[in-house]
């Protein structure tokens, strides 16, 4: 009896990590069910219900985004917990609606009717003065200087100091994360699973296609199987999915061809790595990072 009650003091307890890594909370309660992680993300869709399981990095891979963009549209602080039942914005809506449908309605009307009856030059040069009449200025007969200078009308603006994109180092070093047959190559139409794929024999080696940080290694994304993800610095990361043994764990920094993980298939239907390269939240063509072999 007294290791269940023991038991749910562990998934209470938050996570949390220094360098600004993104924890999840994996919490189970009565007011939110259990979800299975790995719920497809859509193109385009802009909100999405955090799921046991899920880590920012694994939302920002599925959705397509850069985690620290995540980070910002959902006001998340340090140490960036999250929580199963959670929404979390994913894109702002970039269109704009006005508050009265009628009045807009009407303008455009109004604008359509104006442009439509008014084709001679007379007509045209008559809308390009203004609908706005102003009253002419009138002057008492002490004024001598019949001419009239109008100051210019100052108006106060606004300067804001736009704050610097942060942008990393160039990653410079690349190299291929196993030896095989190239028999995927990067196809941005197809989406998800873009990057290229290497076939090989089973327990091949994976290596790490650059140094970094390792922010994900699991399962819970659909049709990766076993995949790792690392952070190579504020730009760029790298994915190797399909993969029989995970040889590592996350916050675990590799260097270069470190030896990560073993070839399989895991989530496919044949033996081989996936592997994506994402700049800022977007897959690039890997094959124009890797060296010529």
């Amino acid at each position: 009896m007294k290791y269940l009650l023991f038991l749910p003091l562990i998934f209470l307890t938050a996570c949390s990590s220094p360098g600004g890594r993104a924890p999840v909370s994996d919490v189970k309660s009565k007011s939110t069910p259990y979800v299975a992680s790995g719920k497809s993300i859509k193109e385009g869709q802009k909100k999405y219900l955090v799921q046991t399981g899920d880590t920012l990095y694994s939302i920002a891979w599925r959705a397509g985004v850069n985690v620290n963009t995540l980070i910002k549209r959902n006001n998340l602080k340090k140490p960036y917990i999250i929580r199963s039942g959670q929404v979390l914005t994913l894109r702002n809506s970039s269109t704009k609606t006005t508050s009265n449908p009628k009045i807009a309605s009407n303008s455009q009307g109004q604008q359509k009717e104006s442009s439509e009856s008014c084709l001679n030059q007379k007509c045209k040069k008559n809308n390009q003065l203004g609908v706005v009449k102003v009253k002419p200025k009138v002057y008492s007969k002490n004024v001598v200087d019949k001419k009239v200078t109008k100051k210019p009308k100052v108006t106060q603006q606004v300067i804001q100091k736009k704050t610097p994109e942060k942008v990393s180092a160039k990653v410079t070093d690349w190299q291929w994360p196993s030896e095989g047959k190239l028999i995927k190559s990067f196809a941005s139409s197809t989406q998800g699973m873009k990057g290229i794929s290497i076939s090989n024999s089973r327990g091949s080696s994976v290596y790490a296609a650059a140094s970094g940080e390792i922010v994900y290694a699991g399962s819970g994304l659909r049709g990766y199987g076993n995949l790792i993800i690392i952070k190579h610095n504020y730009d760029y990361l790298s994915a190797y999915a399909h993969n029989d043994k995970l040889l590592i764990k996350e916050n675990e920094h590799v260097k270069i061809g470190q030896k990560i993980a073993v070839m399989g298939d895991s989530g496919t239907d044949s033996v081989r790595l996936h592997f994506d390269i994402r700049y800022r939240g977007k897959s690039v063509d890997p094959l124009r990072y890797l060296p010529k072999r």
